[in-house]
């Protein structure tokens, strides 16, 4: 039985037993469950995103939370995505499985809610090895790296299905510590000004890769970071020629740390470029994933499911992006180089698209904007404008 250590809070339209001290701590801790209430954005977006896809399954329409918490993700997936046919939800800690057992009945959704006690690789290998079984969607959001449970979640997941996919361990991901980041997904980490692109590129090299060892191919079709949050989803399809195309999705960035230049590079023999604009030695990004973040068709679809204003932000920003430039520039840090007032994100975008450049905004940050132009070009633009007054 649960006790007085449990609050109900409503989110979305689903009404969640958590712990109280989840919602008065500044950190939430793990005992007696663990739920983020600061996550809320990130699970606003999931809804989202299952409603928009799950017109594209066939077969049984599943979602499979394999580290569920309280059930917080699953339980909002059987109340708010029309069509779902049967939620599952695992964790290895039996309180947080007893209270997202009780809110399913406060919700009336218990009758399609399977809930389990197990190690999540385990309750993924179990539902891949059995016949029809697999998942049509299946969410993976560990504590720090998935990198260990790739395998299983890809393994679980049925022919064009569904996997979303966390990383929080931000300080491995963002260039602290490159060389764990280089174990964990086979890529180096960039500690600059848009790291939380190559994040996000980094875990989809990895997600990209794992599948190919299994005959798999990935299409990402939605990518987002926030806060502690990097995330991606992704279509998964069975097929070995796909798989064999994957490495063309890999490749490098290049970044010059003296005057902040920065380059695409699809070739591995790339340690000793020098920059163009400064003649330093150019760091090496990568390996990552270098192709489109998002399927704006998929993006359109996630926009027609009556987003709050929160998420209808990101989605506009998404549907306009030039995601296939992995990297992005702040307006702040033109301006300190120039040591001028910022101008808006709106500005520079209008000044390089009057340039003839190809320019947009980024889902990534309110204060960066994507171009083709090259970095003493977007500075001789700027420059010109400065004069002109």
């Amino acid at each position: 039985m649960l006790g007085q250590d449990f609050v109900e809070s409503v989110e979305g339209k689903t009404r969640l037993l958590v712990p109280h001290s989840s919602l008065t701590s500044k950190v939430p801790p793990k005992w007696p469950a663990f739920f983020n209430p600061s996550a809320r954005l990130n699970r606003n977006l999931s809804m989202l995103a299952y409603r928009a896809f799950i017109g594209r399954l066939d077969g049984e329409k599943t979602f499979a939370d394999s580290l569920t918490g309280i059930g917080a993700r699953a339980l909002r997936v059987a109340v708010e995505v029309p069509g779902i046919e049967q939620v599952y939800g695992n964790d290895v800690n039996p309180i947080a499985i007893e209270a997202a057992k009780n809110a399913s009945a406060i919700n009336s959704v218990a009758d399609k809610c399977t809930f389990s006690i197990a190690e999540v690789c385990k309750f993924l290998t179990d539902h891949a090895t059995r016949e029809g079984e697999r998942f049509g969607i299946v969410d993976l959001d560990p504590f720090g790296t998935p990198a260990r449970h790739l395998d299983c979640m890809l393994r679980s997941v049925v022919d064009e299905g569904l996997v979303s996919v966390t990383a929080t361990d931000n300080a491995v991901l963002c260039g602290i510590y490159p060389d764990v980041c280089f174990r964990r997904y086979y890529g180096k980490p960039l500690n600059n000004s848009y790291c939380n692109e190559t994040a996000l590129r980094l875990l989809l090299s990895l997600l990209a890769l794992t599948a190919s060892r299994l005959e798999l191919s990935i299409k990402p079709v939605f990518a987002h970071a926030n806060m502690h949050y990097f995330r991606v989803y992704a279509q998964v399809f069975v097929s070995s020629s796909g798989a064999n195309k994957m490495p063309d999705n890999i490749g490098y960035m290049m970044h010059c740390f003296k005057c902040g230049n920065r380059l695409l590079r699809e070739e591995k023999d790339c340690d000793s470029l020098r920059c163009k604009l400064c003649e330093s030695r150019l760091t090496v990004g990568g390996q990552l994933w270098i192709k489109n973040l998002y399927d704006k068709e998929f993006i359109s679809k996630m926009a027609s499911c009556e987003p709050d204003r929160e998420c209808r932000k990101v989605l506009d920003a998404c549907a306009s992006e030039l995601d296939n430039i992995p990297y992005y520039f702040r307006v702040d840090e033109i301006s300190s180089m120039l040591k001028t007032n910022p101008v808006s994100v709106f500005k520079m975008v209008e000044l390089l698209d009057k340039a003839g450049f190809a320019v947009s905004g980024t889902a990534l940050n309110t204060g960066g904007f994507k171009t083709d132009a090259r970095l003493d070009e977007i500075l001789d633009i700027m420059k010109q404008k400065i004069a002109r007054g």
